[in-house]
């Protein structure tokens, strides 16, 4: 074995996968590389920027799928354990980016490696293995074909259950544009954007990592124990504590109430913001099957819930969740009132290996689409109509007739059948379950992620919800709170930390976090020079991909149909938001197109030749 890395807290070392050549080269980590980008999202949006592949073909051997970590991946900070991953994507045509908790982040780095870029294309299935001296290209093919939770089952039983595995399911063996990546039992999926259509695509069914736990070296121990202790003394207290105590209770379904109560709950495909039948798919209807308490590695929340049914006609679902974002993608978009019949849904989509927010999306439209006669079916499907859902998604899964099309995702489907004015998208991401009518901040983070209709890249619907600011407004006031979020979410996703723990990680305790790892002497304004970096060339990346200022915007119904908040209809305010998006150009350093300054990448150490 090598010696590790030089720079505290890394594993030192990134992994080139070449399928095409069948070559493995471990080569070591460049230190300029951490200091400029940190890790994780910060390190992938950099490699993808300089491999020039944003005029390949996504699902051609020209296209990376790169996995990074963060320096607190493997330590004793907890919520550390994602992995990030970069990639073209199949779905949008632009920048890919998803992350995916569990434990395999921990298992990297304790194998010594930070980053692990695969390029090319295997004749056969495949899967890499990963431990302490390199990789190996081993053989896949009695893998495939096979369901997520088997391939993790045999690959675990065969590396005799030390390996953390990630695999793709039959949805990415057959390129459905919005396959997952999943891991942990498949309960664990790096989900949008179409990681798993990649993988895929190169005949890489899985990846396994094999390693024991060691202590990663840290900078400065006695300022990183310090921070455990902060975090957990923080947790401990309101109002942080009642928000771990309800995720441990509740997890993220508390939300369906939420989101009634305050009338942002998509619902019909995006018709209303409140669904009559909620109780019925919310965290009470749920309580009852659960059976445990899953959680992440390292973390102190255990959000995950494990239920089981035992009985009716979904006898036999055992899964984990549903999340929030799979009750409304199918409870209020498909107006499910049966949370039975949703988690057997969550249940198929994991095994498959596919996104249930996209999937939810597109079956919800599938179901408008064949009611204007838009779409023929050999068997109708209908608003409240599990089964008829269950039947699109086995379709979509072996792009099976219909299915065929709707694997395309909601844009492409769209445009396919002439009901572009109907679909609900921003860059061709379907958006997640916050009504931007009724949540305008959210119009703001729809029209500006970097990789489309995104709630995590600055989570505006925390604070249209939290009373701070005016709700049904766009101001300039919540651009600010935009751009701090935005930016501290950046620094989040190089660590890489979960989203959940973002009222524990405040601006100081991510300076502190960082010199405690690393020893980079970094303030918060040299941390969100690192946020701007990647926003820059992540920026730079979509435009080359042919992404155009004018698709920083929302769908016209947000626009043009009103729904009811109380007594109150509203729309999504055009001159508001379009003001909104200028003044964050402006503030970003960029020209009135979007596109990043020459000053503005000299100011960040980078050029557009050369980043």
């Amino acid at each position: 074995m090598e010696d590790r890395s030089m720079v505290p807290s890394y594993g030192g070392f990134i992994l080139n996968v070449d399928l095409t050549n069948k070559l493995v080269e471990k080569k070591e980590l460049d230190e300029k590389l951490c200091k400029m980008f940190v890790g994780g999202k910060g390190f992938g949006t950099k490699l993808l920027y300089d491999a020039r592949i944003e005029k390949a073909d996504p699902l051609s051997p020209d296209n990376l799928l790169i996995m990074s970590i963060g320096p607190g991946a493997g330590t004793i900070i907890p919520f550390t354990s994602k992995v990030n991953f970069n990639f073209k994507s199949p779905l949008t045509g632009c920048y890919g980016v998803s992350q995916m908790g569990g434990y395999f982040a921990p298992k990297l780095k304790w194998a010594g490696y930070d980053i692990v870029i695969v390029r090319g294309r295997s004749e056969n299935p495949v899967y890499l293995y990963i431990d302490e001296n390199g990789g190996e290209i081993r053989n896949a093919d009695y893998l495939w074909g096979k369901t997520t939770q088997e391939t993790e089952e045999i690959l675990m039983k065969e590396l005799e259950q030390k390996a953390a595995v990630l695999e793709i399911g039959p949805a990415g063996e057959n390129l459905v544009k919005f396959a997952c990546i999943c891991h942990a039992n498949a309960w664990r999926q790096a989900g949008r954007t179409g990681p798993g259509a990649v993988m895929g695509s190169k005949k890489l069914k899985a990846i396994a990592v094999v390693s024991d736990r060691k202590e990663v070296a840290v900078d400065n121990p006695q300022t990183v124990h310090e921070l455990v202790e902060e975090i957990h003394k923080h947790i401990r207290e309101d109002p942080v504590g009642t928000l771990a105590e309800n995720y441990r209770k509740y997890g993220t379904p508390r939300m369906v109430e939420i989101a009634n109560e305050l009338h942002f709950f998509p619902t019909g495909y995006w018709r209303d913001v409140y669904f009559e039948k909620y109780k019925k798919i919310g965290p009470e209807a749920m309580a009852k099957y659960i059976v445990s308490n899953r959680t992440c590695w390292n973390c102190p929340f255990a959000c995950g819930k494990l239920i089981e049914i035992k009985e009716g006609p979904y006898a036999g679902t055992r899964v984990e969740g549903p999340e929030y974002e799979t009750i409304y993608a199918f409870g209020g978009l498909c107006k499910i009132d049966s949370i039975e019949a949703i988690a057997k849904i969550n249940e198929l989509c994991d095994l498959y290996g596919i996104d249930t927010m996209t999937m939810g999306n597109v079956a919800s439209f599938a179901i408008e689409a064949y009611k204007l006669g838009k779409l023929k079916l050999e068997k109708g499907v209908d608003y409240s109509d599990p089964e008829g859902v269950i039947q699109l998604i086995e379709k979509v899964v072996k792009r099976e007739g219909v299915g065929d099309l709707l694997a395309e995702g909601v844009r492409y489907v769209a445009d396919t059948l002439g009901l572009t004015d109907l679909a609900i998208e921003s860059r061709g991401l379907e958006p997640a379950g916050y009504d931007p009518r009724s949540l305008p901040g959210m119009a703001l983070a729809y029209a500006l992620s970097d990789r489309g209709a995104c709630h995590l890249r600055s989570v505006m619907y925390a604070v249209d919800m939290s009373g701070k600011v005016e709700r049904f407004a766009i101001s300039s006031e919540k651009v600010s709170i935009y751009i701090d979020n935005e930016d501290r979410y950046n620094v989040f996703d190089c660590m890489v930390l979960c989203r959940f723990s973002r009222q524990v990680f405040t601006w100081d305790k991510l300076v502190k976090m960082v010199k405690g790892l690393t020893g980079f002497n970094y303030d918060i304004n040299k941390l969100k020079e690192v946020s701007q970096r990647i926003q820059a060339l992540s920026r730079l990346f979509n435009l080359k991909c042919g992404s155009k200022c004018s698709e920083d915007t929302v769908s016209k119904r947000f626009m043009t149909e009103a729904v009811k908040v109380n007594d109150r209809l509203v729309t999504v305010n055009e001159k508001e938001l379009r003001q909104a998006i200028n003044e964050y150009y402006q503030r970003r350093g960029w020209d009135e197109k979007g596109t990043p300054k020459e000053e503005t990448l000299k100011n960040l150490g980078l050029t557009d030749k050369t980043s």
